[in-house]
């Protein structure tokens, strides 16, 4: 190494290694050093152990063998983090797909407690003032302009984004890591972001980018790093790389360059009865306010309906309230024959109806089950005794169909990747799925190969089964690629229906932030 890559190297990873419970290899012998002034990007398909290489330079998981080694008043020196905050104290912040703020507290009082949690001032409120000029300061830098006085629940996504963001700055963050955070942003703001980022990079900040978006790396990265079952695969220059040989050295011989999403070519029969019915709904989000208004929606069997909007958009209030977890404040909603509102989610699920939700871990399955335990409980009938050779037969072929990485039919679920996770979730409810499949952003945390095999799945259970699909989603790609018929939801209406194939996409992204 030379005096003068020596002199940026900010942080240096030597043999890091992790083995979670059960055998299962998260990291194994893995060497990064990151320098000041470079964004590097992290890539590696579901359970490659991207996340947990940022977890344990954020403090959350402690590696079992191993070295981190921190630039300190000029010094390399081995550095243990045991908390976020003991990350955050030494300059490392992460920002996650999910902003980390307190809904009902303003936005100069959520950075105020970040800020004395860190000793940077020692009282919350005492301190909202200077926290607010600081903010406001900050914000000005990156040309966006901020009210420090509003509450975050009248924020959309993006702006709670940039709070996250600002909050990494105002702590004085060298290394910046970005967990999927650009992932649901609108494609105008997510424009915004990589010059912002290019930005921070060009003051001496090192951004550290976890994405399952190739294009997204492409787009950002000086170096890009590819993870493959623990280890180190590849390390391409980001002048020099492609988006073939990214996947290739992310799923090696499994990659095939013809795997692609198949040709949407829509032949809803026209007469076929509908299997959802939206109408004149109204419904009200997690504080009381209107978020949706007088929405009306058809889904015929066999079709596959796309719902697309930007975060926070009412995308998910929307779900829940179609599968009997919102109650609306007034309105009609049936799906496969079920009255959803009087009769409730229960018989939703006995008409065959699968659905995934905002909150999968929440409403979807049971972390402390096994993967066999979380699909007995949706795939089997109710009240008889239950087969276990043929339960854990179907999972053995959801685990293969899927490819999801994990030990046995018994691994807990709470040792699975994030993406391995969503694959038994996607799996179960689409074998629970004989008439209906609804889902929010079905292929969050999913690789690539993983998305694409995932929309063939739903593709296949439409055409072939005849299975009625509803679609929302914050990514306008993954909705236009699928959908037979497209809607809009933005401002708490929902703007639509409209042909895909003939409507340009410049007008859906219009739609979307009016």
């Amino acid at each position: 190494m030379n005096n003068e890559n020596y002199n940026n190297l900010i942080l240096s990873i030597n043999k890091l290694s992790k083995v979670f419970p059960g055998g299962i290899i998260a990291l194994e012998n893995v060497n990064l050093d990151l320098y000041s002034g470079e964004v590097v990007s992290i890539l590696g398909e579901n359970g490659s152990g991207k996340s947990t290489l940022v977890k344990i330079l954020y403090g959350v998981y402690t590696p079992d063998s191993g070295e981190i080694k921190l630039r300190i008043n000029n010094t390399m020196l081995k550095v243990h983090f045991s908390t976020p905050l003991d990350a955050m104290r030494h300059g490392i912040v992460l920002v996650n797909q999910v902003p980390q703020l307190i809904d009902r507290l303003s936005i100069a009082e959520n950075l105020a407690i970040t800020l004395s949690t860190l000793k940077i001032k020692s009282s919350v409120f005492s301190n909202i003032e200077y926290v607010s000029k600081m903010l406001r300061e900050t914000a000005e830098l990156l040309g966006v302009k901020i009210d420090p006085g509003e509450k975050v629940y009248n924020l959309t996504y993006t702006q709670k984004q940039f709070i996250e963001l600002i909050r990494a700055i105002m702590v004085d963050a060298k290394i910046i890591m970005l967990d999927e955070a650009l992932t649901y942003l609108p494609p105008i703001e997510k424009k915004k972001w990589y010059d912002l980022l290019k930005t921070l990079k060009n003051s001496g900040k090192t951004i550290v980018l976890i994405t399952h978006k190739i294009h997204e790396a492409l787009e950002l990265s000086d170096r890009i790093v590819v993870l493959r079952k623990g280890r180190i695969v590849g390390v391409v220059n980001g002048n020099e790389a492609t988006a073939d040989r990214v996947r290739q050295l992310m799923f090696g011989e499994s990659f095939n360059g013809n795997e692609l999403i198949k040709q949407n070519n829509s032949n809803v029969n026209q007469h076929l009865e509908h299997e959802i019915v939206i109408e004149n709904l109204y419904v009200s989000d997690d504080h009381g306010r209107e978020i949706l208004r007088d929405v009306n929606l058809n889904v015929k069997k066999g079709e596959i309906a796309g719902v697309v909007g930007v975060s926070g958009s009412g995308q998910r209030e929307l779900i829940e309230s179609i599968v009997g977890l919102r109650k609306p404040v007034r309105g009609k909603i049936k799906v496969a024959e079920v009255d959803v509102i009087h009769q409730g989610i229960k018989a939703l699920r006995r008409s065959g109806v699968g659905f995934i939700t905002d909150h999968p871990l929440k409403y979807c399955i049971s972390s402390d089950n096994s993967i066999v335990e979380n699909i007995a409980l949706s795939c089997c009938p109710s009240g008889l005794i239950l087969n276990w050779d043929l339960i854990e037969k179907k999972t053995r072929e959801i685990i293969e169909e899927y490819n999801i990485q994990a030990e046995s039919v018994n691994s807990p679920v709470k040792t699975l990747s994030g993406g391995n996770l969503m694959k038994v979730i996607i799996g179960r409810e689409l074998e629970r799925a004989k008439r209906v499949f609804i889902a929010y952003n079905p292929t969050r945390a999913l690789d690539e190969l993983s998305t694409v095999r995932v929309l063939n799945k739903l593709k296949s259970k439409a055409r072939d089964e005849k299975v009625s699909v509803l679609i929302a989603s914050d990514d306008a790609d993954e909705v236009l690629s699928i959908c037979d018929t497209l809607y809009v939801l933005s401002s708490g209406r929902l703007i639509g229906p409209f042909n895909p194939r003939n409507t340009p996409r410049e007008r859906i992204e219009e739609l979307m932030v009016t």
